[in-house]
Order: C-alpha cells, then sequence, then structure tokens
C-alpha cells in the first residue's frame, strides 16, 4: 500500500514539475519576443534586470540573456535564503529559460520597426502576459523580483508595490540615459 503511495505522489509531482515547465516556456517565449523583438529594435528603456541588461547590450553589444544570467548569479545567491528552496530552483530554471530565448529564439522572429509607442505597447502586452504566466506558477525570472522579495522579507512592513516602484524608477532612468546620448 505504501509504495503505490509513493508512485501517485511521484506521479503528480512529475505532472506538477511538467506542467510548470510547460507554463514557464510559453512564458519565456513571450517575455523574449516583448523584450528582443521590440523594446530592444525601439529603443526604449524597460525595467528590471533585462533594463540593466540592455545597457550592456547598448554600450558593449553583450548578449541580453547572457548580461541577465551574469547579473542574476550573485543576486540569486545573496536572496537565495530569504526566497525558499523551491522559488529559487524554479526562478533559477525560468530565469536560464528566458534568457536563452532572448539570445537564440527571439531573433528568429521578425522585429517591429514601427512607431516607438506600438513597440511600447506591445512590449508591455507581450511581457505582461509572459511574467503573468510565470507568476502563477509560483516562479520569476530572478533579477529585480528576487530583490524587491528580500526586501520584503526583511522590511515586511513596506509596501510590495513600493519597493517595485523605487526599483523601476532607478532602472528606467539609468536605461533612458544611455538611450538618449
Amino acid at each position: 500500500m505504501k509504495i503505490w503511495m509513493k508512485n501517485d505522489v511521484l506521479i503528480q509531482n512529475m505532472k506538477k514539475l511538467a506542467t510548470d515547465l510547460c507554463w514557464e516556456f510559453i512564458g519565456s517565449v513571450f517575455v523574449a519576443i516583448g523584450i528582443y523583438n521590440f523594446a530592444v529594435q525601439a529603443e526604449f528603456p524597460i525595467t528590471g534586470f533585462s533594463g540593466i541588461a540592455l545597457i550592456l547590450y547598448r554600450l558593449f553589444a553583450v548578449p541580453i540573456g547572457l548580461s541577465t544570467i551574469l547579473l542574476n548569479i550573485p543576486v540569486a545567491f545573496l536572496c537565495y535564503r530569504l526566497l525558499g528552496r523551491n522559488f529559487f530552483i524554479s526562478s533559477v530554471r525560468c530565469m536560464i529559460l528566458s534568457s536563452a530565448l532572448i539570445d537564440y529564439v527571439a531573433p528568429l522572429f521578425p522585429v517591429y520597426e514601427g512607431s516607438r509607442l506600438l513597440a511600447a505597447l506591445c512590449t508591455g502586452v507581450f511581457g505582461g502576459i509572459g511574467y503573468a504566466l510565470i507568476y502563477t506558477r509560483n516562479s520569476s525570472t530572478g533579477g529585480s523580483d528576487f530583490i524587491i522579495m528580500a526586501v520584503k522579507a526583511v522590511k515586511p512592513h513596506l509596501s510590495l508595490g513600493n519597493i517595485a516602484f523605487w526599483s523601476d524608477v532607478g532602472i528606467i532612468l539609468q536605461v533612458g540615459f544611455c538611450f538618449v546620448t
């Protein structure tokens, strides 16, 4: 009886993992297309570590996905204890997946070359759908999400929205200065 119950739990865990991977993959495709095919080509600022990666891409031609992973390594290890093992593992998996898709799959799709306003809207729609799919699986793409959630864990009285807002304002200002010059 115990063996059957263990196998049932194992099967349920495998189904959950397969479902999580499927939704994380679909979400990462949306995020990658939003960033590479719309935001990069329109040269407008975005938030998070993707915004910092865009600065590195613009200034030094460092691939966006690669720089996102390199930026995330120290932050991920510093925040591991605060965020928990399961969230950490799923987020690292999703971060690597989305970064690889940005560098290797998104360039295969046509890039948008029209209005910057429409590119901004498409980035928002694609990114919003992608991040929503990822967040509903209790995962993230790392980066500023790790920092925001770690600050919230240390300072629970602070509003999650305020922490995210001020983090994003700082990144947008940096990216804006980069794209203006």
